[in-house]
């Protein structure tokens, strides 16, 4: 097995601000991949750059708080991806909404055309049992490509309790998952803050397996992940 290592940025299709720092960051930069986000208010125009720049890989940005819904006019928890997290896991009726809207969104990403490289979600929601079950089902056969997943790593080597329960749940998922998943994921806890300096030297420890390194680009300039990307573009360790 060999080492990948991936820098992927989320968010694509959230705002026209975002989309133009994913590009910069792609041609000025060391940024490999971005995660669509279906129905939100730039996504037609990300699904136009995406389609004129196929050295960008895109992924599927699932979402299920701090977005639009397609199939709803709000989020029934608001923007809490807790109380979604309470809400789905005891009321039928939250799945009910939950499995249809995450249909709506992969039929959403399937009609743009663009080949799917990875799935991901906010706030690591893909991994309750109950969304992540249900993705499986709904993604297949058609997925060819890898679950953000993998044993989430902390830069500054502190275990927190979300960190914690995100590598009981890739442990336990590695036995039921018909895709390839992640090895490791770095930038959670560097979230709008990455700093190419601690990339670097990441990624000299890294063994074979597929790492990825997620960024939030915001802005063209005055933007800590953007600038990082553009810092690690001469980077020979990727």
């Amino acid at each position: 097995m060999s080492r990948e290592i991936f820098f992927t940025a989320d968010d694509f299709g959230l705002t026209s601000e975002v989309n133009a720092a994913i590009l910069h960051a792609h041609y000025h930069g060391k940024l490999h991949g971005a995660a669509l986000m279906m129905g939100q208010p730039a996504t037609e125009e990300a699904i136009t750059l995406a389609r004129k720049t196929p050295s960008l890989q895109i992924g599927f940005h699932l979402h299920l708080n701090d977005s639009q819904p397609l199939t709803l006019q709000r989020w029934p928890w608001k923007q809490s991806p807790v109380k979604a997290g309470f809400a789905i896991g005891f009321s039928s009726k939250a799945r009910e909404w939950v499995h249809h809207e995450i249909q709506q969104q992969w039929q959403a990403f399937q009609a743009t055309q663009l080949p799917c490289a990875f799935i991901n979600a906010h706030h690591h929601i893909h991994a309750h049992p109950y969304v992540y079950f249900t993705l499986l089902q709904i993604i297949s056969p058609q997925f060819r490509g890898w679950i953000r997943l993998g044993k989430t790593q902390t830069f500054k080597n502190k275990a927190n309790l979300p960190i914690v329960l995100m590598n009981q749940f890739f442990r336990l998922y590695k036995k039921f998952n018909f895709f390839r998943m992640t090895n490791t994921l770095w930038g959670v806890d560097r979230t709008f803050c990455m700093n190419p300096d601690e990339i670097r030297q990441t990624i000299v420890s890294l063994g074979d397996g597929l790492h990825e390194f997620i960024f939030h680009p915001r802005k063209i300039r005055n933007d800590l992940d953007t600038e990082c990307l553009l810092a690690l573009r001469s980077c020979s360790l990727v």
